[in-house]
């Protein structure tokens, strides 16, 4: 069986709706993670955070951008992933606090 143009090279491995073919590519969604914490972070702490972070090509999970507020205390992250309960997956096997606010959201640019 041949699959159409548009599917060569879509891997098979995400969840697919229910009567679609195989080779149909699931969405993915924009996921925004804030954290809070007790001690302010500095800017060379986000980098060094996000490599020590695991398992995020297992959930099919990939960072875009991070927001730290200037007192250092908050964070908010954002990636693009299959849906909020990847990114939450994360936050358990990484130890994040259980409060740690986790959502899908969508971009709209200007």
């Amino acid at each position: 069986m041949s699959l159409p143009a548009t599917a060569r090279g879509v891997k098979p491995w995400f969840r697919r709706p229910l009567g679609l073919p195989l080779w149909y590519p699931h969405p993915v969604d924009y996921v925004v993670l804030e954290r809070e914490f007790a001690e302010p972070l500095t800017p060379d702490d986000v980098p060094r955070m996000a490599t020590e972070t695991q398992c995020l090509e297992l959930y099919r999970v990939e960072p875009v951008c991070s927001y730290l507020m200037p007192d250092g205390k908050r964070l908010v992250c954002v990636f693009r992933a299959p849906d909020a309960e990847a990114l939450r997956a994360i936050a358990r096997v990484n130890g994040f606090p259980p409060d740690s606010a986790v959502w899908s959201s969508t971009l709209h640019t200007p």
